[in-house]
């Protein structure tokens, strides 16, 4: 009797902030092998991988022969990627070409993780098949990479996410909890100003990644199964609003947070680029952990 193919899931990026919690929830199917990528760590059931060396990715996974590649490694910072369009690309669209290309020669399956932010917030709730409009380089990245994934004539899903907190090594990880460090860092009484002019929908990446693990369930035991997909959480609020729940979680007043209602410095950012969910929901996938529940955990290893 022959023996039972065993579904190799190969993660990218999986150190990082979504990566670390995808990596728990795949590694929680024991009818799965499940490797991740890291660029500088490795350890138990992690390979090392330089994305932005394009031409050793076809040999790295031509090695490890993956059935399903969940590919979260990106620069997902706004300015940075403002600052360094061609870093950018070269690591949110060149990785992601060499991995399809690699996926359509092979028969492999790629789970590409996208970003609410290929839209320009002006037209929202957003459904998958929406005109896309972004309005800054990580955004137009994000957007390429799609391109990159479905040109390349793979069988593929593509995630669209929004902004997404969850346990980080470091306040600065998230662009939510980095919130709760700057009303650390101020002084005592001190006016802080927070933006109040976007709605964001903040979204934990543990829910993401029950999310992504069922996706590649519903694919495994529905080999049709690809497509444009979006999951996001239900909660509307600005950073003013977010900084006004953490306040007292890290010792500040917030009386003394001022809401901003200006458009945020730097990259351009959408206004409200709520993402559409129905399409998962109906295929019984998704999971929502309440914003209010979830950060006194997260803050708590990193309160003085």
């Amino acid at each position: 009797m022959p023996t039972p193919h065993i579904p190799h899931i190969l993660i990218t990026g999986a150190t990082g902030l979504l990566g670390r919690p995808l990596l728990r929830a795949c590694a929680r199917r024991r009818e799965w092998r499940v490797t991740g990528t890291a660029f500088r760590r490795t350890g138990p059931g992690l390979e090392r991988l330089d994305l932005s060396q394009t031409d050793a990715i076809a040999g790295f996974l031509d090695r490890l022969a993956p059935d399903i590649i969940i590919h979260t490694a990106a620069e997902r910072r706004p300015d940075v990627s403002e600052r360094d369009p061609a870093g950018t690309q070269r690591l949110n669209v060149g990785s992601t070409a060499a991995i399809a290309q690699w996926a359509a020669a092979r028969g492999a399956f790629v789970i590409y993780i996208s970003s609410d932010y290929v839209f320009d917030g002006a037209h929202p709730p957003y459904r998958p098949g929406d005109a896309t409009h972004p309005l800054n380089a990580y955004g137009q990245s994000k957007l390429d990479g799609e391109h990159a994934v479905l040109q390349a004539g793979c069988d593929a899903a593509v995630l669209r996410v929004p902004l997404l907190y969850g346990d980080v090594e470091r306040l600065d990880e998230s662009p939510v909890t980095v919130l709760a460090d700057a009303l650390m860092k101020a002084a005592p009484g001190a006016r802080i100003a927070m933006e109040h002019w976007a709605t964001r929908y903040p979204t934990h990446t543990a829910d993401v990644a029950d999310v992504l693990a069922g996706m590649t369930a519903h694919r495994l035991a529905h080999p049709g199964f690809s497509g444009i997909f979006h999951w996001s959480g239900n909660e509307a609020m600005t950073k003013y609003e977010m900084a006004c729940l953490f306040a007292p979680l890290v010792g500040a007043d917030p009386a003394c947070l001022v809401p901003d209602p200006a458009p945020p410095a730097g990259a351009p950012r959408p206004q409200d680029a709520h993402l559409d969910t129905s399409d998962l929901e109906r295929l019984g996938i998704g999971r929502r952990t309440a914003f209010a529940a979830a950060i006194p955990a997260i803050l708590a290893p990193h309160l003085r």
